[in-house]
């Protein structure tokens, strides 16, 4: 059967680099149908629009189009919906994701042009679906928890055609888990996993990243679930493998405070770690006891504190807007800023999502109705007023912004970084030499690049920190470095542009032709790789 697995932002949003992503989901749904023996397209339509997006399906004469649906996107989802079954009433329409699973009801009621209404999990319930030629007569398909997640295809492993799709960006964001076990107020988790959580190995993980190492050349990736260190032991063992295998990737991942040690955070950073992300929410323990978050402000500074003693860059993810937060609470989340110094925040305002219990109990309280999500094409809506929100937003970064030149690492924060790790942790080399490199030390910095070489000589990062230190000073250097890199992962396109622009100034013409058709064809998605195609083709012509 054809089908073809459709996402798309809200047109205005095509330039966010977050919202205009596939989830992670329909394309590990994608992945599987195509193992199942279907001929499947992948298709991100978000830089095109609904309408446009309808043209470019309905040339893959699709039988069935499998639509992921979030709160933000929904407006956008429901037109391209309405549009494509216009066009073409035969298409098998079936939405899925955190929207439609929690309205399914109530958007089966309104848009009968949806054939199929997904809850929870897709991949069984859709292929299910499809063995049954869909002649199920339940419109609303409840699913069941996949427990062996292992059995379901990565996404970066889907081969077929693809449609707006950057295999570069699209496939570092990965999940090895699915599901939370906490009950926190604003989050829809709960009750979409059930609290129940299910796990990838972690040989099945090393698998995916050496794929995507060889495949697309990504040398940095980003594990996207809920709380990545939920358990010790895969962690611990998941670090000594990617440890082991000597693809030497970046990384960086989400976490709970009170789910993370120094032993644990040691070896991920052994293993590439850069940067950690936590849900820490608020400063006020009276916002986090009615978040149902189970931490305390002891727990948030502990974790800080281990992560900032081992020498990974710290950040915190923030709310503001709920129901009963006061000036004084805005101010401690500034106090707690100022006492655990991280690198960077990120706030965002409480926001109502169907299938939290901040949503539920305001549907109980007649505070809302489910009709707020189809009176209104707003992607975002919110407990608190715009105004409130946009200041407390304001004063909070303005203040960490204020901490951030304090949060800085310094000389003896990576004295201590070394005694902490050990010495054979090649990220304290780059760490260290990249807080040189923004200082201007480039001679600290390449001290730090060249004992990081001398100690893993197979380690890419190493030749492309060095190649950029040399790149203004030294192009013949620079392009020694970068060829080396081009060695170690010939699929990375950054190294194939960097080559070509050295080569376009050593007047090399035809190399850098070579160069960036190579990078071309790795990342043809790359908006600077194609202005420098075309400067070259203009170069040559003159």
């Amino acid at each position: 059967m054809k089908i073809t697995c459709v996402y798309l932002c809200d047109y205005n949003d095509r330039d966010d680099y977050y919202l205009s992503l596939m989830p992670y989901g329909i394309t590990s749904i994608a992945a599987f149908l195509e193992k199942d023996g279907h001929e499947v397209t992948l298709s991100n339509l978000s830089s095109f629009g609904y309408s446009k997006g309808v043209e470019l399906t309905l040339k893959s004469k699709p039988d069935a189009v499998a639509i992921s649906i979030f709160s933000f996107n929904r407006t956008e989802s429901f037109k391209y919906i309405k549009e494509l079954k216009k066009r073409n009433s035969k298409i098998i329409i079936i939405a899925g994701g955190q929207h439609p699973t929690f309205l399914s009801h109530q958007i089966a009621a309104r848009y009968p042009e949806i054939d199929f209404i997904i809850k929870g999990e897709g991949e069984y319930s859709l292929k299910k679906l499809i063995d049954e030629s869909f002649s199920s007569n339940e419109k609303v398909v409840s699913s069941e928890r996949i427990l062996d997640i292992n059995t379901i295809p990565y996404g970066s492993h889907f081969s077929g055609k693809t449609i707006g799709v950057n295999p570069n960006e699209q496939f570092k964001y990965i999940i090895t888990s699915r599901g939370c076990p906490s009950s926190c107020t604003y989050c829809s988790s709960p009750y979409f996993w059930k609290k129940k959580v299910t796990y990838r190995s972690p040989e099945n993980i090393i698998e995916e990243l050496k794929y995507i190492n060889k495949k697309f050349g990504i040398i940095y990736f980003s594990i996207r679930d809920d709380n990545f260190t939920l358990s010790k032991k895969r962690v611990m063992e998941f670090c000594r493998l990617l440890d082991e295998c000597g693809i030497y990737m970046m990384w960086n991942c989400q976490a709970r405070v009170d789910t993370i040690d120094e032993e644990m955070l040691i070896s991920m950073k052994k293993s590439g770690l850069e940067h950690i992300q936590f849900g820490v929410e608020s400063g006020s323990e009276k916002i986090l006891k009615i978040y149902d978050k189970h931490i305390t402000l002891s727990k948030i500074k502990n974790a800080s504190d281990i992560t900032r003693k081992v020498g990974v860059y710290l950040s915190f993810y923030l709310m503001t807007g709920m129901t009963g937060e006061t000036d004084k609470d805005t101010e401690n989340t500034r106090i707690l800023i100022s006492i655990t110094k991280p690198h960077d925040v990120i706030v965002s305002p409480v926001a109502y999502y169907p299938g939290t219990k901040i949503y539920s109990d305001s549907v109980k309280q007649g505070l809302i109705t489910d009709n707020i999500w189809f009176d209104t094409e707003e992607n975002g809506l919110y407990l608190s007023d715009e105004h409130v929100n946009n200041r407390n937003i304001k004063n909070i970064l303005t203040h960490s912004t204020k901490v951030s030149n304090k949060s800085r690492y310094s000389k003896n924060n990576f004295k201590i970084h070394r005694q902490v790790t050990g010495n054979n942790c090649w990220m304290n080399f780059i760490i260290e030499g990249d807080h040189y490199y923004d200082e201007s030390d480039f001679k600290k910095a390449s001290g730090c690049y060249n004992s990081l070489l001398a100690e893993y000589p197979e380690n890419i990062w190493g030749y492309l920190r060095m190649a950029e230190l040399a790149f203004d000073h030294s192009p013949e250097q620079a392009l020694v470095f970068f060829k080396k890199a081009s060695d170690i992962v010939p699929s990375y396109y950054g190294t194939w542009l960097r080559i070509a622009q050295i080569q376009l100034l050593n007047k090399n013409i035809a190399e850098a032709k070579s160069a960036i058709g190579q990078a071309m064809k790795l990342n043809p998605f790359e908006p600077e790789i194609k202005m420098f195609a075309d400067k070259i083709s203009k170069h040559n012509k003159s």
